[in-house]
């Protein structure tokens, strides 16, 4: 868990857990903004608002946890969640906005620094799932090749799922949920 914190910039006060794979990580994600809403926001009808690309275990978090999944498209050309249509869709319920970086299906690295300016600006969470590309893209950015931002370097950034068992050379059933804090974590016990 602490190299993977330091891996996404994390600080001092980043935390996290082993879990069983990037399902049980993007539950726990759910879960824990679902909680943290009810406790601090008043919350009781939760929604979160993802892209159609999004991986699946967001649709299962909402049957399991009875959160409102609320799906914008992407955009044709690139593939990339459509944030102006992901705003429009935020309103008093929502309790988190999900990122990829990159998306399952297709690879495709959502706007994470837009996003992390809509959370700051309405007080909620946002998830990025870095599960397929978690241990590539950090290395990927450090080479220069790139410039995404997607970790907690964005200070709207507030979880962050990486799966160690694709391509971080771990055995299978093995993923790492990372927060901003234990503020946040505690939500997820």
């Amino acid at each position: 868990v602490n190299m993977v914190k330091h891996l996404f910039n994390g600080n001092k006060d980043t935390c996290g857990n082993l879990t069983s794979g990037g399902t049980e990580s993007i539950l726990m994600a759910c879960k824990t903004y679902r909680d943290w809403a009810r406790d601090n926001k008043n919350i009781t009808k939760p929604e979160i608002v993802v892209g159609e690309s999004v991986h699946g275990s967001f649709l299962k978090a909402g049957d399991y946890f009875n959160i409102k999944i609320v799906t914008v498209p992407v955009e044709g050309s690139s593939g990339k969640t459509c944030i102006k249509s992901m705003a429009n869709k935020i309103n008093k319920n929502t309790v988190c906005i999900v990122g990829s970086a990159p998306s399952f299906a297709h690879g495709v690295i959502d706007n994470i620094k837009e996003m992390s300016d809509l959370a700051l600006k309405h007080n909620i969470g946002l998830h990025v799932d870095c599960c397929l590309g978690g241990f590539i893209l950090p290395f990927i950015k450090q080479t220069g090749l790139c410039d995404y931002e997607f970790d907690f370097q964005l200070p709207g950034v507030t979880s962050i799922s990486v799966d160690s068992h694709k391509y971080g050379n771990s055995m299978k059933g093995s993923s790492i949920i990372l927060y901003k804090n234990k503020k946040l974590r505690k939500y997820q016990y």
